[in-house]
């Protein structure tokens, strides 16, 4: 950023009543209080996950700062007739940084006291692009889905907010200043200069919003994070700085309706707008232009009367919210991530705790942080003044010292506690220890294995180690799914038929002479088995084809009305076609059941004679056309993701599994559907290959039986060739 402080200032042009702020220099309570209410729904979306689209704060968030930032642009071109951008880019640094770089410092820290080395690097890579005000570019790289709580997050992830701000506010001054420079030019009267001004905003405006309905069609994840799909939003809040000055009259009972239009259009966004909702075009639409709303109808004279009518704003609770706001959005996720690997994320406690924790940490910050220094002369200080240089050297004292702690706490950290995890593990750094991987070739010997691992008092050094798994454990999934891309629906989104058969010409294993073929046919579930069905075929001739869609059951189940369910469906239909065209020896599928995807919205016996029947659908299918089809039973979910259970101070009786009755009688109703197909359809429940007695740890040996929290590892299903083998080879024949 030091390329951008500048020291000298830029002339705009002539002192203007066009260019007036839109009251700015007035203390707006709403606007603290509209703080508050985007604070707060992030907090709850991500604390208790309520309301789903609690996330829309963050577009709030947007829309204020595009509407003040630009207002503080025109002020300063209205009374000075100039924009020093020095002295803007130093009032942003000591606005955002030294709080920003607080939370980024403590949280790195902790992340290597916590977790084992991996985990804790990873999250220090995150904290140097944050600091950089570039994470949002980082995780949209990393191809991080931010509506995916399932995966191993990390806990400055909110960050990319803070990189799109700052990315925007680079551009942003020089759009104003060129259409206040062009406007003098052209000798525009106050009226002119407006519309120059607006019409450039405008524009800029709807070129962003164009290119993010495009981008969230295409890559939602990528849409998500990204500054060119997101810059309207603070583009609309620029534009009302822009125009408000022509609102400044508007009668009291049209401000009523307005606030009272605006905040239910919030309420409704974070209502109705979920994960599943494209965004964030055109949705984010809802959020911002209620944002809008309430920010108009504050404009003007600040009276009591408004503001006892817009108490839900203005009360005291409120405006304390909305000042520590900053402090609390960078605080809370740090928390939420870092107490959920002491305290059960389902518990009173924990929601106890986490509260206090982020109150205590965003106003301690706050005073002792943000608020000094932002108030402070740092920068501000003018040649001549008394005490200048004094004032300056304590100033800068100050701050290096503070950097200096910054710095060297996290860096402390690490060698400290890579040293002491290298000694844990047996002097192998990558924490692989020295143990060798022990398969079992029955399931009485894989259940005496569990019940060691459920024994255990201590943790092994795990392979694949769950500190090393990298982003949503991609390191430990199957590389047909990581490298060769075969799970279509998530790394190659299935918009066209094309895309599948494509997808599946690079999914085809096996000798590639033979006469015999099985098909593997299901979700990520039947992904994650994948290596084990391979390893338990090596010896045999056969051609093995891997067709596999993200959150796609292999059954007839009618799936739901979204995107992802049209392409569902046309997946099926072209396995179908597969099936009959190849002939296979054998069909192998499994599938984790979500009922939410039922386009009928079954629940309870309904759902489950649904399932069955559809299930059965699909084998009677397969076996019509002379194949065996085999259901291998799904594992249970792990308790917590590895990366964030298996930490420095976690027993290995922390991460273990207790079997939900649920799945029971999803086993109990697959085991029926097969069973009424009869001759040439196989259940083989998997219980016992992963749990004793309904409890189910982590690992096993040495072996970490999980990726993330829905898919086990390809190590672990590697060792369940020999338990798969029985399973598949009778069904191979010529």
């Amino acid at each position: 950023m030091s390329g951008i402080t500048m020291s000298s200032a830029l002339a705009v042009g002539a002192r203007s009543e066009a260019t007036n702020p839109p009251t700015g220099h007035q203390r707006r309570l709403d606007i603290e209080g509209l703080r508050a209410i985007a604070v707060v729904a992030v907090v709850l979306d991500h604390l208790v996950h309520w309301p789903h689209g609690g996330f829309v704060g963050v577009d709030i968030f947007f829309v204020i700062s595009g509407y003040l930032i630009s207002g503080i642009l025109l002020r300063e071109a209205t009374a000075t007739g100039r924009i020093s951008f020095r002295q803007f880019y130093i009032r942003r640094m000591k606005r955002i940084l030294p709080a920003a770089a607080l939370v980024l410092s403590v949280t790195v820290t902790v992340a290597y006291v916590v977790f084992y080395g991996g985990r804790a690097s990873s999250i220090a890579g995150d904290a140097f692009w944050a600091l950089l005000f570039s994470a949002n570019w980082r995780f949209a790289v990393l191809g991080t889905d931010y509506m995916n709580s399932g995966s191993s997050v990390s806990p400055l992830q909110h960050y990319w907010s803070l990189g799109v701000e700052e990315q925007f506010y680079i551009f942003w001054p020089w759009i104003i200043l060129g259409a206040l420079y062009l406007a003098r030019r052209l000798r525009s009267n106050p009226r002119g200069a407006v519309a120059i001004l607006a019409s450039a905003v405008g524009f800029s405006l709807l070129l962003s919003f164009a290119f993010a309905l495009w981008e969230t069609q295409t890559n939602h994840t990528v849409a998500y994070f990204s500054t060119f799909s997101r810059s309207w939003e603070l583009g609309a809040g620029a534009l009302l700085a822009v125009l408000t000055v022509s609102f400044k009259g508007l009668v009291y009972p049209l401000r009523v309706a307005l606030l009272w239009l605006g905040l239910g259009l919030l309420a409704a966004s974070a209502l109705l707008i979920s994960p599943e909702t494209p965004f964030p075009a055109p949705n984010a639409l809802y959020p911002v232009l209620g944002t809008c709303f309430v920010i108009l109808a504050g404009t003007g004279k600040q009276s009591a009367a408004y503001n006892r009518m817009a108490w839900t704003l203005t009360n005291p609770v409120s405006r304390y919210i909305g000042k520590i706001s900053y402090s609390l959005y960078l605080w809370h996720f740090p928390v939420i991530i870092f107490l959920s690997t002491f305290v059960p994320a389902d518990s009173k406690r924990f929601y106890v705790f986490a509260v206090v924790l982020m109150l205590v940490l965003s106003i301690g910050s706050f005073k002792l942080v943000e608020d000094p220094i932002r108030r402070s002369s740092l920068g501000n200080a003018r040649v001549g003044e008394p005490g200048l240089q004094q004032r300056r050297r304590r100033s800068i004292a100050v701050v290096g010292i503070f950097a200096a702690l910054l710095i060297a706490a996290p860096l402390t950290a690490s060698a400290t506690l890579g040293q002491q995890r290298t000694a844990d593990t047996g002097g192998s750094p990558d924490g692989t220890g020295s143990q060798a991987s022990t398969t079992a070739t029955t399931v009485e010997g894989r259940q005496e294995q569990l019940s060691s691992a459920l024994g255990a008092e201590e943790w092994p050094g795990l392979v694949p180690d769950p500190a090393t798994m990298g982003a949503d454990g991609a390191l430990a999934k199957p590389l047909e799914w990581v490298q060769d891309g075969c799970l279509g629906g998530e790394l190659s989104p299935l918009a066209h038929e094309e895309e599948v058969t494509a997808n599946a010409a690079r999914c085809i294993y096996g000798s590639e002479t033979a006469s015999k073929s099985v098909i593997v046919f299901g979700d990520s579930t039947t992904m994650s088995f994948v290596p084990g069905i391979r390893k338990a075929l090596e010896d045999q001739d056969v051609k093995i084809y891997v067709y596999t869609v993200a959150a796609c059951s292999p059954t007839l189940v009618p799936a739901g009305q979204d995107a992802s369910a049209e392409e569902c469906i046309r997946f099926k239909a072209w396995v179908q076609d597969e099936i009959r065209r190849l002939e296979p020896t054998t069909v192998v599928s499994s599938f984790l059941r979500n009922d939410g995807h039922l386009a009928s919205k079954a629940v309870g016996a309904e759902a489950d004679a649904e399932w069955q029947r559809n299930i059965a659908s699909m084998a009677e299918y397969v076996t019509r056309n002379g194949a065996r089809y085999v259901l291998l039973e799904a594992p249970a979910p792990a308790k917590a993701e590895p990366s964030l259970c298996i930490t420095r101070f976690s027993a290995p009786d922390d991460c273990v599994t207790d079997r939900a009755p649920t799945f029971d009688n999803q086993s109990d109703v697959e085991n029926r559907a097969l069973a009424s197909v009869g001759q040439g359809a196989l259940y083989v429940p998997t219980k016992d290959w992963f749990c004793v007695d309904g409890r189910c740890p982590a690992f096993i040996g040495n072996t970490a039986l999980y990726a993330d929290i829905n898919h086990i590892s390809a190590r672990a299903s590697e060792e369940l060739a020999p338990l798969m083998a029985s399973a598949l080879l009778k069904g191979i024949r010529g």
